[in-house]
């Protein structure tokens, strides 16, 4: 591509020039800007073999890992051809070749001269975990709803509660407890800091890289990006059931209907506030913010 470069360059600009050079300028002559659209010609050869020039070759490219996607899956994925340099590397085809994993949505690409391109992915947000209990089985999704891929129900705590990983050999540590359906989801969602969502209609239909197109997925997706980071810590799981029947479930043991993904600031407020002033609370009705009701266990 770089050998056949300066021919479109040079036409484009004769062309500029030519019209220019017809162009009614009282107080410029054909003279001054001919030769002015000459040098921006010269001036953009100039750029294009510096753009190619072996001097700023990228020879040393440095290709990072992510959360989810390891160092060896990106080197695999990026595509950098031969005679690349600081100055000429194709992004657009850099960036298309690493987003095609669903984790990966964009890339950064730096360069430090001479010869240095370093390649970092950038993963998206979870936002959202969607434990699928018909297949036993938990979804990462996105901050811009995308069905990213299914996360390892893997799971293990110590006495404490604390998680502990796996030796080398598979096996857990002694005394551990392996956690497993919906309470290992919970400890993968805490993990990605991400809401669980449950009770996920098994027609939910995850894919990865794809569109997120289940309506009650969304609505749970929309109360993940709505509630505030201090009320989210507070939510155990978000059964969502039917758009209608959305609730959520306290880590202090509270149930609190929600209805429908509107007046999300409203219903947090409400359910703060009654939180704060009200001892007992088992249950809360905030589907109409304005109108809400709650119950208390008997003193």
């Amino acid at each position: 591509k770089a050998a056949g470069a300066p021919a479109p360059l040079a036409r484009a600009f004769s062309g500029a020039a030519a019209v220019l050079g017809r162009l009614p300028l009282p107080h410029l002559k054909r003279g001054p800007v001919l030769i002015a659209a000459g040098v921006l010609v010269l001036l953009a050869l100039v750029a294009l073999v510096v753009a190619n020039s072996p001097l700023l070759a990228a020879t040393d490219i440095q290709v990072k890992g992510s959360a989810h996607v390891d160092q060896q899956t990106v080197e695999q994925l990026v595509q950098v051809p031969d005679g690349t340099t600081l100055l000429n590397v194709d992004e657009a085809s850099i960036t298309a070749s690493l987003t095609v994993n669903p984790w990966i949505d964009g890339v950064q690409i730096e360069r430090k001269f001479p010869h240095t391109l370093i390649i970092t992915p950038h993963e998206r947000t979870v936002r959202a975990v969607a434990y699928i209990t018909s297949d036993d089985i938990a979804w990462a999704i996105s901050d811009d709803g995308i069905w990213i891929a299914p996360l390892s129900l893997s799971v293990a705590v110590d006495a404490e509660g604390n998680e502990v990983a796996a030796s080398s050999d598979g096996s857990w540590p002694e005394g551990a407890t392996v956690l497993s359906g919906v309470d290992a989801a919970l400890q993968v969602a805490r993990d990605n800091s991400a809401l669980l969502l449950t009770d996920v209609p098994s027609d939910a239909n995850p894919s990865s890289g794809k569109a997120v197109s289940s309506e009650v997925v969304l609505a749970g997706l929309e109360y993940a990006r709505g509630f505030s980071s201090s009320f989210l810590e507070q939510v155990k799981d978000l059964s969502i059931a039917s758009v209608e029947a959305i609730s959520a479930n306290l880590t202090s043991g509270v149930e609190v209907s929600l209805g429908e993904p509107d007046n999300i600031t409203e219903k947090e407020r409400v359910v703060t506030r009654l939180l704060e002033e009200q001892t007992g609370v088992t249950y809360i009705n905030v589907r109409e913010p304005g109108a809400y009701t709650f119950r208390s266990a008997p003193q």
